[in-house]
């Protein structure tokens, strides 16, 4: 045979492989599960279910009272749901139940259906307006990826909101108190945080965790997103309790206000200098990378669009 006749048989063959190989693995792609029996207690009144740093699966938080039980990103779609609810009854006899997500995403918030029609789902106004704007659209895309996210996902809708509230709202569950609070835009436009203020547990959604933050919305910037950080810097907190990844303290939300602020003022220096975005882009890769070796993922995409964001911003 000749030989680039070869080279492009064996390319052919090669390349039917990989898309045999990946089809093999969408299909058998194990639907993401909420583990059961396993809620860590972080606190006298907080426990959390970790993600284990797996895909489409959020830390839920149960915050629990004398009356009444809090659950925080209850998971993707009404089989999470359903676990979830199933581990909070194991861990109280409260009947009562507050249902809250981080933000509007898939994997936060699209468990909340699964939890008995007396539950009282809580929102901000701005994630409502999210979820106004982009309805399912966030769930469609999970659903295009696997056929096991796709069932996840069947009849997965937004639980109506039972309460609306502006920047700031409470809940006395008996005995503790959870303090929400609208910090959006940062993540999302309706980014929320729920502080249990007895324990100085502070659910941070993606507003602070220990991995790249992905500017995610129409609405994000780093100038937003520094005040984001700027309205939780305040608080009294032990411990946090980011959307994923492992549990930290108050400097999970210094390191991405280092993080932010770093880029803003390095973009600022180098856009005087008149260096184009695409420069100031591989610099300020190069520069940052190196220094964030502990978090998560390959972040190149994320700063690239922090920077590029910051550049635009700056004067």
């Amino acid at each position: 045979m000749n030989p680039k006749r070869l080279l492009t048989v064996l390319a052919g063959a090669a390349s039917a492989i990989c898309w045999v190989v990946a089809g093999w693995a969408q299909a058998t792609d194990p639907a993401p599960l909420i583990e059961q029996d396993d809620a860590l207690k972080i606190s006298d009144r907080v426990y959390v279910i970790l993600d284990d740093r797996r895909r489409y699966i959020p830390n839920v938080g149960i915050v629990i009272g004398d009356r009444a039980t809090m659950v925080i990103d209850p998971g993707l779609g009404l089989a999470n749901g359903e676990i979830v609810l199933g581990e909070a009854r194991k861990l109280s006899d409260n009947d009562e139940f507050y249902v809250v997500s981080t933000h509007y995403h898939s994997e936060h918030d699209l468990g909340a259906g699964a939890f008995p029609e007396d539950a009282t789902m809580i929102r901000s106004r701005d994630q409502q307006h999210d979820i106004e704007e982009f309805r399912m659209s966030h769930a469609e895309r999970f659903a295009q990826r696997t056929e096991a996210l796709a069932n996840l996902l069947e009849g997965a809708y937004f639980r109506p909101a039972d309460v609306f509230f502006d920047d700031e709202y409470s809940v006395d569950l008996g005995g503790v108190t959870v303090q929400m609070y609208a910090v959006g835009p940062a993540h999302t436009r309706g980014d929320t945080v729920f502080f249990v203020e007895e324990d100085r547990v502070l659910f941070t959604g993606d507003v602070a965790m220990r991995r790249y933050p992905r500017l995610a919305s129409p609405s994000s910037g780093v100038a937003v997103w520094l005040k984001a950080l700027d309205a939780i810097q305040s608080l009294d907190v032990d411990v946090v309790v980011p959307s994923h990844g492992p549990l930290g303290d108050a400097t999970v939300i210094d390191a991405y206000e280092e993080y932010f602020a770093t880029i803003q003022a390095r973009v600022g220096e180098l856009k005087t200098q008149g260096l184009s975005a695409d420069e100031v882009v591989e610099r300020l890769t190069s520069e940052l990378v190196p220094r964030l070796s502990d978090w998560r993922e390959n972040g190149t995409a994320m700063i690239d669009s922090s920077v590029r964001s910051a550049f635009d911003e700056a004067p």
